[in-house]
């Protein structure tokens, strides 16, 4: 019976043994990005029956010792550390990367990514980081379009938008004579992002509060032709507040704002059709329009010019939110939607196999990866410009490693035991 027991230690010896490797581990990457911690878990092997359990008796057995169940990662959040550099992303909360490398699809925690000679983003070990590209018409991301590489050109070309709205904010001086006039200016800009000079001229009628308005366009022709019109009357009350626009009230329900079309542009633009933005419409059906061009005291003036086009850019610098799209950020002052990183969960995250550089691969344990934007299925959120730290806690390691210790010494103090009391039984035959 007693050499039964040298086995009994060595489960002991070899299951601590290996958890002093894991302690080890956890403490060597304790400064490693997106490092998760493992914890050994013991067993007792328990298969010696002295005597049955059929009977009116208790079942007599003897343990065999312990064995290593599971070494399980634990998926404790890290603590977030910024870092300044726009492309590392670090997860608050569920989710990993998804990165590929070498045509096989990995997952991480660590966002150290950075942008090759191609703009692809990457990890520090070559892996494209994977996610959505494309946008919708409205401007943002395509989520429907498939998992492609994150890909961005530094100095590519936005394109322009046709000016579709204008607006003058303008008061039109109450103290002017007939004859007087005041010129508004503004820039806008045609299909193929040209800019040109917009000009409105109100002139004073003779008519009380009564005033001419007339576009012109410097590289093209202001169409006269039905729907759209150039030129025409605007009439104020005794307040100094729009009543009439050509003749027409502008609580009128038929009342709406000027269309301007514009036609043989000199750049071979498409024409051009915008709405003069005059008459404010309410939320509330019942309530009043109004307008911002009025007719006070003091000289003429204008305040906030605003239209809605804008030529090319070039992309100058990008950045992350927080939902993981990335935002580019064009010199003509343009930001637009490029990519969004994909965050991957699985059913069973202790189930990923680990492989070198803190990546992860899929195993039937942990089921397949379910890749979407953030946000969404349980997802985390993705912070820009920092990285998630190793969540290894030096205290409970050392703890750990304690106990393990005493574990270790515990039982080979077992087996120097059962040493001595077999040397004593060949002592008996002297």
């Amino acid at each position: 019976m007693l050499t039964g027991s040298f086995y009994t230690g060595l489960s002991g010896l070899n299951a601590n043994a290996t958890a002093l490797n894991v302690v080890g581990n956890n403490l060597a990457n304790i400064n490693t990005t997106g490092f998760k911690r493992s914890q050994a878990n013991f067993s007792q092997i328990m298969s010696n029956t002295i005597r049955g359990i059929s009977g009116a008796g208790n079942p007599v057995q003897v343990g065999l010792g312990t064995q290593t169940s599971e070494i399980v990662a634990k998926f404790e959040q890290g603590s977030i550390q910024t870092t300044g550099i726009k492309t590392e992303l670090a997860i608050q909360g569920e989710g990993f990367f998804q990165v590929n490398i070498d045509g096989t699809d990995t997952y991480t925690r660590s966002g150290q990514f950075g942008l090759d000679d191609e703009g692809r983003m990457v990890s520090a070990s070559g892996g494209v980081v994977q996610g959505f590209n494309g946008t919708n018409p409205d401007g943002t991301v395509d989520l429907s379009g498939g998992i492609q590489d994150v890909q961005v050109d530094l100095g590519q070309a936005s394109p322009p938008k046709a000016t579709e709205a204008v607006r003058f904010i303008t008061n039109l001086s109450a103290e002017a004579v007939t004859g007087d006039t005041y010129v508004n200016t503004m820039e806008v800009f045609d299909s193929k992002g040209v800019s040109h000079a917009l000009g409105l001229t109100f002139t004073k009628n003779a008519a009380v509060g009564e005033w001419g308005y007339a576009f012109s366009f410097d590289d093209g022709t202001v169409s006269t032709v039905a729907p759209t019109q150039f030129d025409g009357t605007i009439t104020f009350d005794g307040n100094g507040n729009l009543d009439l626009l050509d003749g027409l009230s502008i609580q009128d329900p038929a009342a709406a704002n000027r269309q301007i079309g514009i036609s043989a542009i000199n750049t071979g633009a498409a024409d051009m059709l915008f709405t003069w933005d005059l008459i404010q419409f309410p939320t509330d059906p019942a309530g009043l329009r109004t307008s911002v061009v009025t007719n006070f005291g003091n000289n003429s003036s204008t305040g906030t010019l605003f239209q809605d086009g804008y030529g090319s850019g070039i992309l100058q610098d990008i950045d992350f939110s927080q939902d993981g799209t990335m935002i580019g950020f064009f010199d003509n002052g343009l930001s637009l939607e490029l990519a969004r990183v994909a965050v991957a969960t699985f059913n069973n995250k202790a189930g990923l196999k680990q492989i070198d550089g803190s990546f992860y691969l899929p195993t039937a344990a942990s089921g397949p990866a379910s890749v979407d934007g953030e946000g969404t299925g349980g997802r985390g959120s993705i912070l820009a410009s920092a990285l998630e730290a190793s969540n290894v806690d030096i205290a409970e390691e050392f703890t750990s490693l304690i106990l393990h210790q005493r574990g270790y010494q515990s039982n080979s103090r077992t087996i120097t035991t059962v040493d001595q009391l077999l040397q004593e039984a060949l002592n008996l035959k002297r």
